[in-house]
């Protein structure tokens, strides 16, 4: 999997461009897993941050049911580890 990008990873590539750069984001943060699947262990969260990273597409929009579907595709192969 995909090392998850920190915020200050993030501020610091974003200082290679002028202030005054035109641009357009949507940022998810960790804490905001707390909402989206609260059952989800700290160690989980990364693991689903890297498996939206990797399976995000022009095509995906970066939304709450995006992100669901993430933590819910991770639970489910957890589930399936533990029981092999």
């Amino acid at each position: 999997m995909n090392q998850p990008l920190t915020t200050g990873q993030l501020a610091q590539q974003l200082l290679r461009f002028e202030p005054d750069t035109p641009c357009v984001v949507h940022l998810w943060v960790a804490d905001d897993f707390e909402d989206v699947a609260p059952e989800l262990t700290p160690d989980d969260v990364l693991a689903t941050i890297a498996l939206a990273d990797a399976s995000l597409d022009a095509d995906t929009s970066l939304i709450w049911y995006f992100l669901r579907h993430c933590a819910d595709t991770f639970l489910a192969e957890r589930v399936e580890t533990d029981h092999a």
